[in-house]
């Protein structure tokens, strides 16, 4: 019997884009915390339906200006992640790699500090109505991912600072990446749930 041998000594041994199975878990787990905003959005829309009074009329209108910058931040944070951090990964740029992680490290802590400002003048508590309790529910769990992508940043900026960068950090760069970009896609329809909606829907 004739036996053959397949030579794979130059494929890579490691990956830092769709081939790699972490790749894919992150993809999946980001499907899964999108299931949950999707739910968020559905109660929303269900309860708009089968209330006359929503917003509740105890409910003021909310401040556009802070919440509009913040939203502008988180959009052009995408922009660094993408074309600094991203691509530089994929071309083992570690300079640009820094420079993007820094520049989205920034944009998130200031993010975060518009958003506890925003917080502060909603004016009602998650207890008050089911609106209240829909409205933090929401700004709680994007701000819990917006917490958890900034700080992922910010460890992996001090790991790229420190030690040397192979393809698997490589990989881990790319995968927060993706994590940042849902972090800022998912936030735009509760932007629009929680500061444009209340001017145009309000029943009662």
């Amino acid at each position: 019997m004739t036996t053959r041998v397949l030579d794979v000594s130059d494929l890579p041994m490691e990956t830092a884009d769709s081939r790699a199975l972490l790749w894919w878990g992150n993809v999946a787990m980001l499907a899964i915390e999108g299931t949950m905003f999707a739910m968020l959005i559905a109660t929303y829309l269900y309860l708009k339906t089968a209330n006359l009074d929503w917003p509740p009329q105890s409910v003021q209108l909310p401040p556009v200006l802070w919440p509009a910058i913040g939203l502008a931040l988180l959009i052009v944070s995408a922009f660094f992640m993408l074309f600094l951090t991203d691509r530089g990964a994929v071309k083992d740029d570690i300079n640009s790699i820094r420079i993007g992680h820094a520049i989205c490290i920034a944009i998130g802590i200031a993010f975060l500090a518009i958003r506890w400002h925003n917080m502060t003048e909603l004016g009602f508590k998650w207890s008050d109505h089911a609106y209240g309790s829909l409205i933090w529910v929401s700004i709680g769990m994007h701000t819990f991912h917006m917490l958890a992508a900034t700080g992922e940043t910010i460890s992996l900026l001090v790991y790229e600072s420190v030690w040397p960068v192979t393809k698997k950090q490589l990989l881990d760069i790319r995968c927060t990446c993706v994590y940042w970009y849902f972090v800022v896609i998912s936030w735009i329809p509760f932007y629009v749930i929680v500061y444009v909606a209340p001017y145009y829907v309000r029943k009662g």
